[in-house]
């Protein structure tokens, strides 16, 4: 999620097709080798033979992302986003190719047919990138995928910048681990304090009231 506007329109694409398009890509990573534009009818052939990747935690990521994206290029806001997801890698690599950051770093990932080809061929192979994110893939902090600790860095990137944005998803097997759990802490000094109290407020009250219902 880095801006380089020799590689970006100034303008915000349509949000829609851009969704379908970083989907497509995050698909066609996770399962195809070959024809990754299906120019031709799809054959077995053109299949991985391994498939690694949550297809399902793709849209979300990239629905998120766009968003940040989006309020990027309106406010010109400083933002990080830190995803928990490991196996939702495929969604970074795909927004990071529709923006161009990708192609910023290395022209062999163009955005065009080949370079998708080559993103695609690149994804879990010993010479490329791993199923999860790595400190090879541009603007990543978190790889995800550590089952509790996205919080925890999304809470340490954003008390190192009080100015920044930070996002976090936390991944569906993190949710309800310790670190996750303590990683709420912070907090009390990464908000306002008004918003903290309004926050402890509304917690005091549901007990209460819980606790009056039994």
């Amino acid at each position: 999620m880095t801006r380089h506007t020799d590689q970006q329109e100034t303008a915000a694409p349509d949000p829609l097709a851009y969704r379908r398009s970083a989907d497509y890509a995050a698909a066609a990573m996770i399962f195809l080798r070959e024809n990754v534009l299906l120019g031709v009818p799809l054959q077995r052939e053109h299949l991985k033979p391994r498939l690694l990747g949550h297809w399902g935690s793709c849209p979300g990521i990239t629905l998120v992302y766009e968003a940040l994206n989006a309020l990027i290029l309106e406010r010109d806001t400083d933002v990080l986003l830190v995803t928990g997801p490991g196996h939702g890698a495929p969604a970074i690599h795909a927004n990071l190719w529709l923006e161009g950051t990708h192609a910023h770093y290395d022209p062999a990932l163009g955005r065009d047919a080949s370079g998708l080809r080559e993103l695609s061929r690149r994804y879990c192979t010993p010479d490329g990138f791993p199923s999860h994110l790595s400190p090879a893939v541009p603007g990543t902090i978190h790889e995800g995928g550590e089952l509790g600790y996205a919080l925890a860095t999304a809470f340490g990137a954003a008390l190192d910048a009080p100015d920044r944005l930070v996002a976090c998803v936390v991944g569906d097997g993190e949710a309800e681990t310790g670190p996750t759990a303590a990683a709420w802490g912070p907090s009390a000094r990464a908000s306002p304090p008004s918003a903290y109290a309004a926050d402890c407020t509304r917690t005091t009250r549901s007990r209460s009231l819980q606790k009056h219902s039994r």
